[in-house]
């Protein structure tokens, strides 16, 4: 599936744009870059050039025409930026069925030949009907149709015309709560990284909120006896098998014994492994349930340089000397364009992801050498009702990211089930010069994150 990520901010500009001047026809042109899937291409608009005066040769209520020196000068300033361009424009009269007319469509077979010799990136039109955007790319000579588009801000919002979803007694006292947001779940592709003792129940409770795909991806075996106490699905008797299951196998046949409908697919990878990193574009949302600072950090740029938003919790328990418990936190980090990424929080470290790094034998080197922890790499403390928690608090994140409200909720917040306190993360905003705002929706194009050879 192609899909169409567009900055929210830039939606935004648009729609005012085009609405200003119905009911006639109206337009500018986008900067496009893209990310290349395992099953389809992640194109990405950002920055929007909006005409300057005199830029229609003809413009009417089911018409309009660039003129050519608009044209080129948008194609100079795409040439500039290393970009590809979107040509957008209005359909304002909801009479008028959705998507590409006949004149659209030809105008575009007749651009997109010549533009794709000049370009650095793919030549697409949008259209915008009150019913929908649709849209089509031409990349490398070949037209791309688009299945999907959204906008990606501090929510996460279809754009394209939704189709029906079906009605089911599953759902009924579901839909009564989340409204529409239910029937966005259903049409929902979702990534949970890591399938342990976060993801597994995360990944079970998103299955049974209606999610429509869940792609399952973890590196790991069900080798550790503690894993039974922590992940859905597991049972003892996992453990006694001549190998050892992959957890992504575990979790994925429990939730496929479930029967509702979701579609579930596996990758037994490391997201720092390309091929890996690649099958995570072809999702709307990634849940980051990892627990190394090399992974986060590169889930970390897929909302930044790809427009993906990405939902990271983390949990730690708190004890005295002697082992008394003190402490059972949880804390969410909603990660998108408009947020603070990891390294704006503080969250992930180079250094770490340096040593986690390094071939066992050097870092056990430095371990006994006192340059590196001794507790370096070790699981750390966990119980089921403190996962169970995070993940409780990662699936109403999921449903929030989609809601028309969740704009105005906090992209970060921890909660201690110890003692029952909630509050707001610090930062709220990007900090400026951060590698997040450096790399927005560069996609492809951006410097490639923490990848493993």
């Amino acid at each position: 599936m192609n899909r169409l990520a567009i900055l929210a901010s830039t939606v935004e500009a648009l729609e005012r744009h085009l609405e200003a001047a119905a009911p006639l026809e109206e337009g500018a042109f986008c900067l496009i870059r893209q990310g290349v899937g395992t099953t389809g291409i992640r194109f990405l608009a950002t920055d929007v050039l909006l005409p300057p005066p005199g830029a229609w040769e003809a413009q009417g209520s089911d018409r309009l025409r660039p003129t050519a020196q608009w044209v080129s000068a948008a194609v100079s300033q795409a040439i500039q930026a290393g970009a590809g361009l979107l040509f957008v424009h209005s359909h304002p009269d909801p009479k008028f069925p959705t998507g590409l007319s006949w004149a659209d469509e030809q105008a575009h077979a007749a651009l997109a030949p010549v533009l794709g010799q000049l370009l650095d990136g793919p030549f697409g039109t949008a259209v915008v009907h009150p019913h929908g955007w649709t849209a089509t790319m031409c990349r490398r000579g070949k037209n791309e149709v688009i299945e999907k588009i959204a906008a990606v801000g501090r929510t996460l919002r279809c754009l394209s015309p939704r189709p029906a979803v079906a009605r089911s007694p599953l759902d009924a006292r579901q839909r009564d709560a989340l409204g529409t947001a239910h029937d966005e779940l259903r049409r929902l592709s979702v990534a949970v990284v890591g399938c342990g003792g976060i993801g597994s129940p995360l990944a079970e409770q998103i299955t049974r909120m209606g999610v429509g795909r869940i792609l399952l991806v973890d590196n790991d075996y069900l080798d550790t006896p503690s894993n039974v106490r922590r992940v859905f699905g597991s049972r003892v008797e996992d453990l006694n098998r001549p190998e050892p299951r992959s957890k992504v196998d575990v979790v994925g046949g429990h939730l496929l014994n479930l029967g509702l409908n979701t579609q579930i697919d596996v990758c037994h990878g490391d997201v720092r492994i390309e091929p890996v990193f690649r099958r995570l574009l072809d999702v709307d949302v990634v849940l980051s349930c990892t627990d190394t600072h090399g992974s986060r950090a590169v889930l970390n740029d897929l909302a930044s340089s790809y427009l993906l938003p990405v939902i990271d919790v983390g949990v730690r328990v708190g004890s005295r000397p002697g082992g008394s418990l003190c402490g059972l936190t949880s804390e969410i980090r909603v990660l998108t364009p408009m947020t603070p990424c990891l390294w704006c929080r503080g969250t992930i470290s180079g250094d770490t992801i340096r040593v986690e790094n390094l071939p066992k034998g050097e870092r056990e080197r430095l371990q006994r050498d006192g340059y590196v922890s001794t507790t370096f790499g070790q699981p750390a403390p966990s119980v089921v009702a403190l996962t169970v928690l995070a993940s409780g608090m990662s699936a109403c994140a999921l449903a929030t990211l989609i809601s028309a409200e969740g704009d105005v909720a906090p992209a970060g917040y921890l909660f201690d089930g110890f003692f029952g306190d909630a509050y707001e993360t610090q930062p709220r905003v990007p900090l400026d010069g951060c590698r997040c705002r450096r790399s927005l929706g560069l996609g492809d194009t951006a410097d490639p994150p923490f990848l493993k050879a």
